[in-house]
């Protein structure tokens, strides 16, 4: 691995209200107001960052003009990010299981994706052609209509993520941990005639062999292993780890170890992600006080700076990386 090694970086926010846990009621985007900061700061890197867009967020004028505003700036895309339980129309029963938008029948689903894609439209001028499902909740039918509506790339996969036992949600044990197209009856199996474009987020493990730790990992976190606490241990020792691409959750060391691994395997971009609720203290568990926040911002700044020193990083966002990469996907190993 050398400086003159060419990696593609994105940066994606889900940018969407105030509210952590899903609700309906007191529904509020005042996090927004911090997003002209977070985007100086990212475009001081030269970075091009990917705002998934939710639908309380431009459904304010306030907020929806700072939404225009920096998709005016340019270096950026404003892609479509479906909170299921407030975005119109809400018909449907306010339970958990109904908060992943793939549980939802395909005419429901439809509705959403299309109030918040006019939404978005209506607020910065054009459509978006990028999504990220709320949760991370999508379906397989949700694919067609997302077609339907003129999206051309999701970005709603993190690989080694069962969120089967929460709500209901999708598995994404097996997919590919680089840019693939999506088709046929599973979304973690590259489709080489899918016409949409996937862009996972980046995951994976510390060490070579993501398939095998992936096993190791899941093991220890079973009864009887998980009374024993192993798996904590083996983080703690750095045994084996298992990171996120994401200032919220992992340190900028961690974050770099997964980043090499990753390069190893071929992997020819970078994904890095996060919330922005993070952003404004109290809003999230990830910043509940200023020095989160703070910590937060050095964290990816420190990420950044340190990828640098690896490998040439090029940005890029989200549908730029899908239009100019040749997506078949890359096998983890």
């Amino acid at each position: 691995m050398t400086e003159s090694q060419r990696i593609t970086v994105c940066l994606s926010i889900d940018t969407e209200e105030d509210n952590w846990q899903p609700t309906r009621n007191h529904v509020s985007a005042n996090n927004i107001r911090q997003l002209p900061k977070l985007h100086e700061f990212l475009t001081s890197f030269g970075a091009r960052p990917t705002y998934f867009t939710a639908h309380s967020v431009v459904a304010e004028p306030w907020s929806a003009e700072i939404i225009a505003s920096i998709h005016a700036g340019g270096s950026v895309e404003i892609g479509g990010h479906l909170h299921p339980w407030n975005t119109p129309p809400t018909d449907e029963r306010f339970v958990p299981r109904n908060t992943m938008m793939r549980n939802l029948p395909p005419e429901v689903q439809r509705a959403k994706l299309s109030t918040l894609t006019g939404a978005i439209a209506a607020a910065v001028g054009n459509a978006p052609t990028s999504f990220r499902a709320g949760r991370w909740g999508l379906g397989l039918e949700t694919l067609p209509l997302l077609m339907e509506l003129g999206y051309q790339v999701d970005s709603s996969v993190m690989p080694f993520m069962n969120w089967e036992s929460m709500d209901d949600g999708a598995n994404f044990v097996g997919a590919p941990c680089d840019v693939y197209r999506l088709g046929g009856d599973d979304f973690r199996v590259p489709h080489p005639d899918g016409v949409l474009v996937e862009v996972p987020v980046s995951s994976g493990y510390s060490r070579r062999g993501f398939d095998f730790w992936h096993r190791v990992y899941e093991r220890l976190h079973r009864q009887p292993l998980a009374l024993l606490r192993l798996a904590g241990i083996a983080s703690r020792t750095r045994l084996i780890r298992k990171i996120q691409l994401s200032p919220e959750t992992d340190t900028p060391r961690d974050m770099l170890v997964l980043s090499e691994r990753l390069i190893e395997l071929g992997v020819e971009h970078l994904h890095m992600y996060w919330h922005s609720p993070s952003m404004t203290p109290g809003l999230s568990p990830y910043g509940e006080t200023q020095r989160d926040v703070d910590q937060m911002y050095r964290r990816i700044g420190e990420y950044l700076e340190g990828l640098g020193r690896l490998v040439t990083v090029e940005f890029a966002t989200v549908g730029e990386l899908a239009a100019s990469s040749s997506p078949v996907g890359a096998e983890v190993d």
